[in-house]
Formats: C-alpha cells, sequence, structure tokens
C-alpha cells in the first residue's frame, strides 16, 4: 500500500505541466524559493526579480532562504519550505546530481518543480527556466566573424581566434563552446580556432592567453565564456604589447558572455568590444509566466518561442530564452541585468 501511494503521488506530480492543479486563486500558488548563495550580485538579483515578479502575479511567498552554496543546506531548505506549505518551488541548484532528493520530495508531494539557469539530473520538473547558452555562443561567433573581416589578416586568410572555454562539464561551458566553435568554423573556415579549457578560472584564462600570445603574437580575436576572465585577460594582452583599445587597427577583439556590471563598463571603457548579456530579468517573469499557465491548466508545449524555444530533456520542458548581444550601441539599455544592479 506505501508503494501504491508513492507510485501515486510520483505519477500525479508528472501531469502537473498539463493538467490543472486546481488552486482556484494565484494567492493559492505558494512559493518556496533559494537561489544559489546570495554573495553576487546575479544571484542577488534574479531572487530580488523573482520575488517580485510572483508577488505581482498575487502568489504567495513561503520563504526564500540563502543555502549560502551549500547543496546540503539548500535541499534542507527546499524540503522545509515543502514541510511548511509550499505547492510550488523554485531553485538555482547549487549542484545538479545533489539537488535530486529535493526534486523527488516535491515530486512525491505533488508540488511543481522550476529550476533556474541549469537544472537538475534526475527528478521531474515542470520546467527549467535558463539562456539558451548555445544560442549565446552563437551570437559571439557571428559577432566575432563580423569584427574580423574588419581586419587585414580576413583578406590573406590569416586570422587566429583563441577561445577561452568554460567547465566542459557543465551544461552552460559545453553549450557555449559548442556555440561558439560550430557557428565560427561555419562562418569563417580559414580562421585558425585555438581552444583552451579554463575550468571557469580567470588564473587558467590568463595562462591560457599568455601561452597562445606568445607562441601566436599575431593573435586577432579572443572569445572568453565568461566576463570574469576579462580583466585577467587584458591584463596579458598589455603585457604583450598587445592591449590596443576597441577600434584601433591592432586591436585583438574581445567577445565575451554574462552581461556583468563589470563586462558593461569594460565596453565603455574600450577593453571589451562585445557580450552577450543572460537573460536575467526575464528568468523572474517566465518562470511567474509558467507558473500561473499550469496552475490554470496550461501546457508548456515544445517548440520555437518569440523569446526564445521549449526543447524536451530527460528530466522535463527547458525553457531557453534568447540571450541579447551588447556592444557600445546598446551597453546603457535599461532592461540590461547589468544594468538594473542597485536600482
Amino acid at each position: 500500500m506505501k508503494l501504491n501511494t508513492k507510485i501515486f503521488a510520483l505519477s500525479a506530480a508528472l501531469l502537473t505541466a498539463t493538467t490543472a492543479i486546481g488552486w482556484a486563486d494565484n494567492a493559492d500558488v505558494k512559493i518556496g524559493m533559494t537561489p544559489k548563495f546570495l554573495k553576487d550580485d546575479f544571484q542577488a538579483l534574479m531572487l530580488n526579480l523573482s520575488v517580485a515578479a510572483f508577488e505581482a502575479k498575487g502568489f504567495t511567498m513561503v520563504g526564500a532562504p540563502d543555502p549560502n552554496g551549500d547543496i546540503a543546506a539548500q535541499v534542507d531548505a527546499l524540503q522545509n519550505l515543502i514541510a511548511g506549505g509550499a505547492n510550488v518551488i523554485v531553485f538555482a541548484p547549487i549542484d545538479a546530481a545533489g539537488i535530486v532528493p529535493a526534486v523527488e520530495r516535491a515530486n512525491e508531494a505533488g508540488a511543481l518543480v522550476f529550476s533556474i539557469d541549469d537544472g537538475p539530473a534526475g527528478g521531474k520538473v515542470t520546467a527549467t527556466v535558463r539562456a539558451d547558452n548555445y544560442n549565446a555562443g552563437v551570437q559571439g561567433a557571428e559577432e566575432m566573424a563580423r569584427r574580423l573581416q574588419e581586419k587585414a589578416c580576413w583578406a590573406d586568410n590569416t586570422c587566429i581566434v583563441l577561445e577561452l572555454q568554460g567547465g566542459l562539464t557543465t551544461p552552460n561551458g559545453l553549450d557555449r563552446s559548442n556555440g561558439f566553435a560550430d557557428t565560427l568554423k561555419a562562418l569563417a573556415p580559414n580562421v585558425v580556432l585555438i581552444q583552451r579549457p579554463t575550468e571557469w578560472t580567470a588564473d587558467m584564462a590568463a595562462d591560457a592567453a599568455q601561452n597562445v600570445l606568445t607562441q601566436n603574437p599575431g593573435l586577432t580575436g579572443i572569445f572568453m565564456a565568461s566576463e570574469l576572465m576579462a580583466t585577467a585577460v587584458n591584463a596579458q594582452l598589455n603585457a604583450a604589447g598587445r592591449g590596443a583599445a576597441v577600434g584601433e587597427a591592432e586591436s585583438v577583439i574581445r567577445v565575451a558572455i554574462d552581461g556583468t556590471p563589470q563586462g558593461l563598463q569594460l565596453i565603455r571603457e574600450g577593453a571589451l568590444d562585445a557580450t552577450v548579456s543572460q537573460p536575467l530579468s526575464a528568468y523572474a517573469t517566465k518562470t511567474a509566466e509558467l507558473i500561473e499557465l499550469v496552475k490554470g491548466g496550461g501546457t508548456i508545449e515544445i517548440g520555437p518561442r518569440d523569446d526564445g524555444r521549449v526543447i524536451e530533456t530527460p528530466v522535463g520542458p527547458q525553457y531557453q530564452l534568447n540571450a541579447t548581444l551588447v556592444t557600445s550601441a546598446n551597453v546603457d539599455a535599461e532592461d540590461l541585468w547589468g544594468n538594473q544592479i542597485g536600482k
């Protein structure tokens, strides 16, 4: 009997993406949320925007504790929120595998499960909402190719580009790298592409940049999977006498991903050509929109959207939102998350 009850509860949870929940009012939606931590601007703003979006819908917030980067604390917090009455859990997983017990507990309880920025490795989600990181890499490559065509090396097929990859064991790192490399090879097949792993660390990025610059003093462009590498990479360019500002004939093209306040400032200073800003604001509004959709019996359909696409994954539908290319032309746009910090 106990086994049958568990199977029934899990089956009911799996149907929540396509059937009405039976909550009469938006106030019946009781949300428990955890960020990864609140020690950086991205996570803090994501939490603030999410709470604001949920409250704008009239949802009830049960709590939003900070696990401070501890996956065990995050799991405990989510399980406690469910025990405290949350029928929807929203989280940015600290660890994809480690978060699974909390997802499974929510499934057993019949709660909706929304994962932001990355998905869990197991259990079932109502939806994961994250950036289309492959497309972010595509946009980075398109901008790199466009700027390479303005360089003298383009005409004589001598352009060299360094790709500083993120962690290739992470979905974001792998998607960004594949999107960039696939697209650059298609748009610029004669460009030499050198790829170096960094595991998302500025130190590894700096070492790789130094080594490649030593071996290839005519390096034309650098793509960085994250802006966290940019300051260290610029230091290596300056040390090698290649630190010319954006727009100067001798400048090394620098394109990155993230859209942090620091990255936007580098663009303003001519120390970064472009970046691809993550759709942080849309994480909040889209999650709130999907909660309301499913609560009312709507279905999260697989396929393209005006703002991205929905794909099927082993744990459930994943809404991948389009990122935004940022250059000096739009760096001060108010809707960029990096310009919303402190407002």
